[in-house]
């Protein structure tokens, strides 16, 4: 509800249309069904579109062997990226906030994650979704909200310590602010090493790719000889077109045996989870589907 009336109020000074999206993920019944009436009242008293739709996350969890909680992330996204199509938007704004950095954040430090885990959600992906709010705290939102008057619902499941982020959350809203500002500047300080991360891989290795229709192929010398950084961003690259949705394409573990085997200079073959297979012949560095999953043989890139 901040996200809505704060870009409400800037909306004339940038020129933006808006419009409202909600998904409904089939979870919580009538208090879901109240959600949706109570989202959809606020678009009519501000007169702008509305958009739902109603999924399965449940289903859709089973169906791709997901938990619940990464079951339903994929199919909200799927459907706000399909709302946005429909909408002419080029941008899907989300309320992530400091909070959400600092729990991502401490839920990676916990799976002993990576840079791109520990620098928690980007600001703006490649899809285009946003998230305007991630400088900004919980307390500073619901200060934002009573000043204009404006209520908000509470979802009940937040509550639940089934889901691993509801015990990190308890545990962030009972830390001191300090801790929870530390956290955060933690969480910015490697988004910030991602960032630059990014940029080099960008100008650097990208270019090095070639993304065919069954296969990405790239230049094994080459990977081999980058900084360990850009290889393994490189690899996890190479290798994304062929991930089961809601998966990376392959585990911390098999993506650095797949780095060590590239660093050793010999030809290989490595099956990352009876999915993504990864073959080195010579100077030729090949990633494509394998097994059932395998997709048409690669055409000349």
């Amino acid at each position: 509800m901040a996200l809505l009336y704060g870009c409400r109020e800037l909306a004339e000074r940038h020129s933006w249309r808006l419009s409202i999206a909600h998904v409904h993920h089939g979870l919580r019944g009538r208090e879901a069904d109240r959600d949706r009436a109570f989202v959809a009242e606020h678009a009519r008293r501000l007169g702008l579109p509305f958009r739902e739709r109603r999924v399965d996350a449940r289903g859709a969890a089973r169906r791709l062997h997901l938990s619940l909680e990464a079951g339903a992330r994929h199919v909200r996204y799927e459907a706000l990226i399909d709302m946005a199509r429909g909408a002419g938007a080029a941008l899907i704004a989300t309320a992530h906030q400091k909070d959400d950095l600092a729990e991502s954040h401490l839920m990676a430090r916990g799976r002993r994650g990576g840079l791109a885990r520990l620098a928690g959600p980007r600001e703006k992906r490649a899809d285009g979704v946003v998230r305007p709010l991630l400088s900004v705290s919980r307390a500073q939102i619901l200060e934002f909200l009573a000043a204009r008057g404006v209520n908000f619902r509470r979802d009940a499941s937040n509550g639940s310590l089934r889901f691993d982020r509801n015990r990190v959350r308890r545990e962030i809203a009972a830390a001191p602010e300090d801790r929870r500002d530390r956290l955060a500047a933690s969480a910015a300080e490697h988004a910030a090493a991602r960032a630059r991360l990014d940029e080099e891989f960008e100008r650097r290795v990208r270019p090095h790719l070639h993304f065919g229709p069954g296969a990405t192929l790239a230049d094994a010398a080459f990977l081999a000889a980058c900084p360990r950084d850009l290889a393994r961003r490189a690899i996890s690259e190479a290798a994304a077109p062929f991930a089961r949705p809601g998966r990376p394409s392959f585990t911390g573990r098999e993506r650095e045996a797949i780095l060590d085997r590239l660093a050793g200079g010999r030809d290989f073959r490595f099956e990352a989870g009876r999915r993504v297979r990864v073959e080195r012949r010579g100077t030729l560095l090949r990633v494509a589907a394998s097994g059932r999953e395998a997709a048409a043989p690669a055409g000349r890139v």
